[in-house]
């Protein structure tokens, strides 16, 4: 990996200050997301943090797998590489944090001894919910095939190994770094190949309709866990782990029905924040969630909110199976509950609690919004 000082404003050292200086952090994503030629999305809590996503290579926006690979083929015979198909992403970072021997050797002209792969970048926290967002979108609203498992989110060391080059931008505050230099710093890593294999999935672009769901679910991702739950519970079960799909499935259920908890009775304690706080702490901690979710469903949602009675039978009976999976439950023959019991009846538990959640999640959305 190449670390890069570049003075675009022609700073001379004993004038450059924090500043003078931003980051780009240019990484080679071993899939393809499907954003078009370039695309911008800003981090939703801080205002000098920006993801750019560039692909060299887009595709005709269809669900016709059969016209892809045609696509595909065509650009084949080009003489493209594998890496022309995958996505960059370029992390401009406007405020570093930056350490004092950092700063010295910035303002120094030197690259040894700048650190800025850190696992805590920020930036790397935008890229990967952005490709989450972009997997919950594929997963979303119908029944995927294999193509949706990719993209995934991405470990902290698998981003570490997906970078390119680092840039060290040295420029006036309102040097303003647009598409045109994103072009140009993106063009500058074109030809460079790739360290990872490309798995590509799903590849026509997104509609426009799609990217604004994609900048929204980047969004609830950052909000709430339970949606990254969601997606890796359905990614699981379209891979065939339906143990760690159920397991995940009923996290990302009791994720949402305590955020749904907390909306239907933070009415009640409105005069004193920290009291609720404490008391819906306690509440989600101690009460069992196999009962809890029950009264929950009869007392506090309403009738347009509730699943149906079957959605919530099948919902604890996928409830007891996780169960059976995080408490090691054991028959009365010694064996293990888990192993002994029908696929037909995971998969029924996991389809109970994935309809249950989707009661609990358009009640939350509806609630958050209204």
């Amino acid at each position: 990996m190449q670390r890069i000082i570049q003075n675009l404003s022609n700073l001379l050292a004993e004038n450059v200050t924090l500043e003078h200086i931003r980051t780009v952090t240019i990484l080679r994503l071993p899939f393809h997301l499907c954003t078009g030629t370039i695309y911008q999305i800003n981090d939703p809590e801080n205002v000098k943090l920006h993801l750019w996503l560039k692909n060299k290579i887009t595709f005709p926006p269809t669900s016709e797998i059969y016209e892809q690979a045609m696509f595909f083929h065509e650009r084949d015979k080009e003489g493209l590489s594998p890496s022309d198909f995958l996505t960059d992403a370029l992390i401009i970072n406007d405020n570093p944090e930056l350490s004092p021997d950092e700063f010295e050797a910035i303002k120094e002209g030197r690259t040894d001894k700048i650190g800025l792969a850190s696992l805590n970048n920020p930036g790397f926290k935008l890229l990967n919910e952005t490709i989450g967002a972009h997997q919950m979108i594929r997963l979303g609203p119908y029944i995927p095939d294999v193509s949706a498992l990719w993209p995934r989110m991405l470990t902290e060391r698998e981003i570490i190994n997906c970078i390119l080059v680092e840039f060290v931008i040295l420029a006036e505050p309102n040097y303003l770094i647009n598409q045109d230099i994103i072009l140009q710093l993106s063009n500058f890593v074109e030809k460079w190949p790739s360290q990872n294999s490309g798995r590509m999935g799903y590849l026509g672009d997104y509609s426009s309709e799609q990217l604004t769901q994609l900048e929204h679910a980047v969004y609830k991702i950052r909000k709430h866990a339970f949606y990254e739950l969601k997606t890796k519970a359905i990614a699981s079960m379209l891979s065939g782990d339906s143990i760690v799909a159920i397991v995940l499935g009923c996290a990302a259920l009791e994720g949402v029905h305590g955020a749904f908890m907390r909306l239907a009775m933070r009415d009640k304690f409105i005069e004193n924040n920290s009291i609720f706080n404490s008391f819906m702490d306690g509440l989600l901690r101690e009460q069992g969630f196999y009962s809890l979710i029950q009264l929950t469903v009869k007392v506090l949602m309403n009738e347009k909110e509730r699943p149906s009675d079957d959605e919530l039978k099948l919902c604890l009976k996928g409830v007891s199976i996780r169960n059976a999976i995080m408490h090691a439950g054991i028959k009365k023959t010694g064996k293990y509950k888990i192993r002994q019991l029908e696929q037909s009846k995971i998969n029924e538990g996991y389809s109970g609690i994935m309809a249950v959640y989707r009661a609990f999640e358009a009640a939350v959305e509806a609630r958050e919004n209204s």
